[in-house]
């Protein structure tokens, strides 16, 4: 049964991962094109287009945090390694990761908290976008999107990080 749930989370762990590389490709081009788009017709044409740029913060906020999963889930966000200098074993480089896959997800976990009190409170309020009048969910449901995969994700690399010291410190012979 175990196996199952972990071939069915794999199954979908790679859908995510495939539609959010394309959602971010997608969405990098109409950032691009959208200011692009903008500044050519507010500075070339002195005709401005209502709302484009709100629709490209909307789609900048979502490429954010996909991004932010994704540098989670590949475990290839910014991190200072100097710590991982100090120590020679894998064990003890292992360990590092743990207290710092730790603190990340004490910090997601806090993160996914606020996210989830704000996007419940926002969406009370049924407030709307200034410009084109969008109910403002869309773009801080984001957050809550973001925080939720970003704790999934440090849950699965804590884990992956403990299984590694764990399994190097029975291959020493049971040293702790």
């Amino acid at each position: 049964m175990w196996e199952t749930f972990k071939k069915i989370c794999c199954h979908i762990d790679t859908i995510f991962d495939q539609s959010g590389t394309v959602l971010i490709v997608i969405g990098g081009s109409l950032i691009t094109l959208t200011v692009v788009l903008q500044v050519l017709l507010r500075y070339v044409f002195k005709t401005p287009l209502f709302g484009l740029e709100e629709f490209s913060r909307l789609i900048a906020v979502w490429v954010y945090f996909l991004g932010a999963i994704f540098g989670i889930k590949h475990d290839s966000h910014v991190q200072g390694d100097v710590a991982g200098l100090l120590f020679n074993t894998a064990r003890s480089r292992s360990i590092i990761k743990i207290i710092t896959w730790g603190l990340s997800l004490l910090l997601c976990v806090l993160f996914l908290y606020h996210a989830a009190k704000y996007n419940i409170w926002l969406y009370g309020t049924g407030e709307k976008t200034t410009g084109l009048w969008w109910p403002r969910i869309i773009s801080v449901g984001s957050m809550l999107f973001g925080a939720l995969f970003m704790t999934i994700y440090s849950i699965a690399n804590f884990i992956k990080y403990l299984q590694r010291a764990i399994t190097q410190s029975t291959e020493m012979g049971g040293e702790v």
